[in-house]
């Protein structure tokens, strides 16, 4: 693959993780805050910046887009474009034709969020120059039609995410410490992909497998840990925080180009799976697919065992982040599979 792909896949990917980074984190830092403060007083205050916070995630699209088109020295015109165009086809907005009207999912399907950035992308550059004086009107036509070409791919990218939960699906059917193990493992991989770990959890634990929820919910967790330990050791400590608020997909570029960071991440889940059987961690498909982010793991576990905190604060908050530390230094410091500077992020 040659340098001028590799820094154009770059590209995108770096665009992407900061893109829906910085529409998530105010929801997922304040929302729960909100929602608690809410009952103390203002109501209506604290309802309206919750709902603030949440619509800021529609905008996750436009900012993926807009960023791509920034780091290509797009001109202002052409960087807008993409992020309409991105928007258009992220399927963040669908027509509902029962009740004849758009509804909206915050971020939409970042397969083809990622795909449409990267056609649209080569499209404008190659287009941008060539209309002249009716750049203007010629230029946000032309993303339209990508869009369109988005609106075509998109049911078969959200095909890939069914694909995956089928295939998924297998493991609930396993002797429970083993399906805990692989549950765990596999949302610690997809959590640093372009699969909506939230969409699987709907799709997987909808049949009241609590243990399974559970452990999905670590394998979160697991991931976050590994990788905010890591980028606290590249000397990228707000990065460090904003994994643990919930912006763990920020990482996706650097596991991308260093794929030796998932082993770390894998064994951190295995053992944290492994543990959260024994520890009888429990999840909903409602808190399957958010770890710690807003504390809804923790808390929807800790409201199903009894209220018992010690297995939930053992769970969450100390066996991950152990193994996270001993496991990055084997990979790491003994094994020299990679160097700490592997964590860094480019996007910030």
């Amino acid at each position: 693959m040659s340098k001028r792909v590799k820094d154009f896949l770059n590209i995108i990917l770096n665009g992407t993780a900061l893109g829906v980074v910085a529409g998530l984190i105010p929801n997922a830092v304040l929302s729960t805050l909100f929602k608690y403060l809410g009952t103390l007083f203002a109501p209506s205050v604290f309802t309206t910046l919750s709902q603030a916070m949440y619509l800021l995630q529609f905008s996750i699209p436009v900012l993926v887009g807009v960023i791509v088109g920034q780091s290509l020295k797009f001109k202002p015109l052409e960087s807008a474009v993409l992020g309409a165009t991105v928007l258009a086809a992220s399927g963040s907005l669908t027509f509902n034709a029962q009740t004849k009207a758009w509804t909206g999912v915050p971020m939409g399907d970042l397969f083809n969020v990622i795909l449409i950035t990267a056609i649209g992308a080569l499209v404008l550059s190659y287009v941008k120059d060539k209309f002249g004086a009716v750049t203007i009107i010629f230029l946000p036509i032309t993303g339209g039609l990508v869009a369109a070409l988005g609106l075509v791919t998109l049911p078969y990218t959200k095909s890939l995410t069914k694909l995956l939960a089928s295939l998924l699906f297998e493991f609930t059917t396993l002797q429970p410490v083993l399906m805990c193990v692989l549950i765990t493992m596999a949302f610690s991989f997809l959590i640093v992909t372009p699969v909506s770990t939230v969409a699987m959890g709907l799709i997987l634990f909808t049949n009241e497998n609590y243990v399974g929820a559970g452990a999905a919910t670590l394998g979160l967790v697991s991931a976050a840990a590994v990788l905010a330990i890591g980028t606290f050791r590249a000397n990228s400590k707000g990065a460090s925080v904003a994994i643990l608020l919930g912006a763990i997909k920020l990482m996706m570029p650097n596991c991308a180009r260093k794929p030796q960071l998932f082993l770390t991440i894998l064994t951190t889940a295995a053992v944290t799976g492994l543990s959260g059987y024994f520890l009888k961690i429990l999840g909903t498909h409602e808190s399957a697919g958010f770890g710690i982010i807003g504390l809804i793991g923790p808390t929807k576990s800790y409201a199903m065992n009894g209220g018992n905190l010690l297995p939930i604060l053992l769970a969450f908050f100390v066996i991950p982040f152990v193994v996270a530390f001993l496991a990055d230094r084997l990979y790491s410091d003994v094994l020299k599979l990679y160097k700490p500077e592997a964590y860094k992020p480019e996007s910030l």
